[in-house]
């Protein structure tokens, strides 16, 4: 199995994987005109030079050894470079009444743009038929070495969305308690426009702080929680150095996740390395070339990593542990 960047001959491949994401999905593009406008952003973003970079997404496939492609995962840089990207921050209000020997601690809500030039992690997607052997590490982690090896692409701060709490009817408590009093549509509907634009976002949602605790318990209550297909992915993020930081997506109350890029075991700790001298019986992520040439592969032996990287035993490689 390997990473690289998506082509658009892979477009149809893309649509078949895309149809079986859940409706909760709505990052991957489900209709061939969207899928292949994303296909081609890529592609341009990874022609670029550094210093021509403006709001970027670098999209990666995962590509088993028949050539069937399992996964897709994406980086979205510059966050609020041509819209504002929201969510909500929560803190602590606490208010004291002496005379009656009163306190209330409470939590409130503001809706802020605090991630502006940050990029994000999104749209990791797996083929539900291909979970396991390792994939969704390789998949999630290709970013990070997408990150290492191309660094002056990439921000000093990394995001991700969690995607939010809904019951076995993909019913948000969050959106039918808040964001559908303003938007007046479905929460998928909303999501998705949020896509095209975020700018709607400000234009409904109130601009005072919104106390919790007058939301309906069971709004209250996954404010900050990862769905329960999410949880695997969170766990993956944390084990490289994200951490929840009290801000929450607008539309299902999910948790955002953050960390600094070099802070980022991964990729903080790749190096340069050729095929002779990868330190062999470590485990760990392996990438060749930069822009479309980008590749990762799970480090085994040399004989399966030349093969699957097409790579000569003198190409500059990058490694970097995991384990």
């Amino acid at each position: 199995m390997l990473v690289r960047p998506c082509r658009q001959e892979d477009l149809d491949a893309l649509i078949a994987l895309a149809a079986k994401a859940g409706r909760g999905l709505t990052t991957v593009p489900r209709t061939t005109e969207a899928m292949a406008a994303r296909i081609d952003a890529s592609i341009q973003s990874f022609a670029k030079a550094a210093n021509t970079l403006t709001a970027e997404t670098y999209m990666l496939v995962l590509e088993e050894d028949n050539g069937d492609l399992s996964g897709i995962s994406a980086i979205y840089t510059n966050l609020g470079y041509d819209q504002p990207f929201y969510s909500y921050r929560l803190s602590r209000h606490a208010a004291v009444a002496p005379e009656i020997n009163v306190r209330a601690d409470v939590s409130v809500m503001s809706l802020v743009n605090d991630f502006h030039g940050y990029a994000e992690l999104g749209t990791l997607f797996l083929d539900p038929d291909r979970r396991g052997g390792g994939r969704g590490t390789l998949l999630s982690f290709s970013r990070f070495m997408l990150m290492a090896a191309m660094p002056d692409q990439f921000g000093d701060h990394i995001m991700a969305e969690m995607r939010g709490w809904t019951d076995d009817q993909g019913r948000s408590p969050f959106w039918e308690a808040l964001g559908r009093k303003f938007f007046h549509m479905e929460f998928a509907d909303a999501d998705a426009l949020s896509g095209i634009s975020n700018r709607f976002i400000a234009d409904l949602m109130p601009k005072v702080p919104i106390y919790t605790a007058l939301l309906p318990d069971d709004a209250q209550a996954v404010i900050g929680k990862t769905h329960d297909q999410t949880l695997p992915a969170r766990r993956l993020l944390e084990k490289q150095g994200f951490r929840f930081e009290n801000q929450v997506d607008v539309f299902d109350g999910g948790p955002c996740l953050e960390a600094r890029r070099m802070d980022i075991p991964v990729v903080r700790g790749a190096a340069d390395a050729t095929l002779a001298t990868l330190p062999y019986g470590q485990p760990g992520l392996v990438s060749a070339g930069t822009a479309q040439a980008f590749r990762v592969m799970y480090a085994a032996d040399s004989g399966t990593l030349a093969k699957g990287l097409d790579i000569s035993d003198t190409e500059p490689l990058l490694f970097s542990p995991i384990g």
